[in-house]
């Protein structure tokens, strides 16, 4: 009898592992469905230190600040309202795309993230008349009101307003997916390890 229960114990434990391991990839395979893109094949690049901004303001193409109101593309990618334009934005229209990264699934180690903030940016020249690309290397910071010394004669500050984000995608409801993934995997975990813990136990015939 002992050897007929001590191998429904093994059966018992190997069908726990499996079917745990099976769960997990499962939501594993879902997690990979519902966020697309924030699984991101790195490509390495690298970058000096930004320029100080009075060097800066010499070589960037666009100079101006504007506060993002929507982010996408893990928050590399922004939608901008335009709000003072500085160096070389002249036809740059009140509404702009800045990526400041690649497409989706694709990530370098200079992608420059975005909050709803607003920013003194230093772009380059896009694909497009709305669309201009930054990265971390470029001297792009968040405003504070210590940069208005560098502000052009000529340029009339913006009100200073809270950025909001009407129609855009947060950065944080990004991860939100992410986020449910690696819960669901814990507790997945844990289930397993007290599952094998209890399978472990002695029949009471045996104590």
């Amino acid at each position: 009898m002992t050897p007929v229960a001590g191998g429904n114990a093994v059966r018992r434990r190997t069908t726990g592992r499996r079917l745990a391991l099976g769960v997990g990839a499962l939501l594993l395979a879902i997690g990979l469905g519902l966020a697309p893109g924030l699984i991101a094949v790195p490509v390495l690049a690298s970058c000096a230190s930004p320029a100080p901004i009075s060097d800066a303001m010499a070589k960037a193409d666009v100079v101006l600040v504007g506060t993002v109101t929507g982010v996408e593309n893990g928050g590399r990618w922004a939608s901008v309202r335009v709000e003072e334009r500085w160096l070389g934005a002249g036809s740059v229209p009140d509404a702009i795309k800045v990526h400041g990264g690649p497409e989706p699934g694709v990530a370098t180690s200079i992608d420059r993230v975005f909050g709803a903030d607003r920013y003194l940016f230093f772009l380059t020249d896009g694909p497009g008349p709305e669309y201009y690309v930054d990265n971390a290397c470029t001297a792009t910071t968040i405003w504070t009101e210590d940069l208005a010394q560098y502000r052009p004669g000529g340029v009339a500050p913006a009100p200073d307003v809270a950025a909001d984000t009407p129609g855009g995608t947060s950065a944080g409801a990004d991860v939100i997916p992410v986020v449910a993934l690696v819960a669901a995997l814990l507790i997945v975990l844990i289930a397993y390890f007290v599952i094998l813990r209890s399978r472990r136990r002695p029949p009471d015939w045996m104590r």
